[in-house]
């Protein structure tokens, strides 16, 4: 029989739980029902297919601020994932001999909880000032270093979950270390390490203090990753602060649409995540 006095402890303990969940939940909801609410008055063809209007003008879109968001976002994905990929491989696969892959993992470890402004500080003193202007390639960049420890960390762990049995067998056979990673261990991680790259893309896609000190932004449509691009993030930071209506709605549209995207992509790397351990 349990004590009296545990079983009291216990319920308390987990009615207490009950209502911090019960409350952040609250204010999630609250968050995106307002995000939601002011948002979806600004979603328009306009939003997407003009750009800017003058500021005091009514009118215009964000076209220069989506295209320039998905430059930055491709780029740093680029830049990201196939060193996250290959560092992760490394420590899972070659590393577990040495004592620096700890050291990496643990260093990996931190980096996901790094500031993300500290990663454009950094960025900005080694491109952005030397270079003597911003650029989107010192966004995507910055991006791309926000995005490599979760890549690394999740590629690690889903290689190290496939049985070493499965590379004997392929060792068995004759295949070289390098066909048996890529053939046998990459297929059977794979859902894995997509979810990982799932989730860093919508880390970053929601990022704007590093592009703040990077990509800097545009208020013109521009490709030229070499010069300063428009952002999302960015825009939906000013026009916030502006003075202008329409610039507030507009915020709120690209708001909403950063927030179904991160929704949606964090959706889906919950889904493969469950598809995972059910296969």
């Amino acid at each position: 029989m349990i004590p009296k006095k545990r079983k009291i402890v216990s319920t308390l303990a987990l009615f207490a739980c009950f209502l911090t969940a019960l409350w952040g939940i609250f204010w999630l909801s609250f968050i995106i029902i307002d995000v939601v609410r002011h948002g979806i008055t600004a979603i328009n063809p306009s939003l997407f297919l003009k750009d800017p209007a003058p500021p005091g003008e009514e009118g215009g879109g964000l076209r220069n601020a989506f295209i320039g968001h998905l430059l930055l976002t491709v780029f740093a994905t680029l830049i990201g994932v196939p060193i996250g990929v290959l560092g992760g491989t490394f420590l899972a696969e070659y590393g577990r001999k040495y004592k620096i892959s700890r050291v990496i993992s643990t260093l990996a470890d931190i980096m996901v909880s790094v500031p993300a402004i500290i990663i454009g500080a950094f960025i900005y003193a080694i491109i952005v000032k030397p270079m003597g202007h911003f650029s989107g390639w010192a966004g995507a960049c910055a991006l791309g270093i926000i995005m490599i420890p979760t890549v690394l960390r999740t590629t690690e762990n889903m290689l190290s979950l496939i049985p070493w049995t499965l590379r004997e067998a392929a060792f068995a056979l004759g295949a070289p270390y390098y066909k048996v990673i890529i053939q046998v261990v990459y297929k059977g991680a794979a859902t894995g390490i997509l979810t990982g790259i799932i989730l860093s893309i919508a880390r970053v896609t929601g990022e704007a203090a590093p592009l703040l000190f990077t990509a800097f932004n545009n208020n013109y449509f521009s490709l030229d990753m070499s010069q300063p691009i428009a952002s999302l993030t960015v825009t939906i930071f000013q026009y916030a602060m502006g003075p202008y209506e329409d610039w507030h709605a507009q915020a709120w549209g690209a708001a909403l649409m950063i927030t179904l995207f991160i929704l949606i992509a964090t959706i889906s790397g919950r889904i493969l995540i469950k598809r995972r351990y059910r296969d």
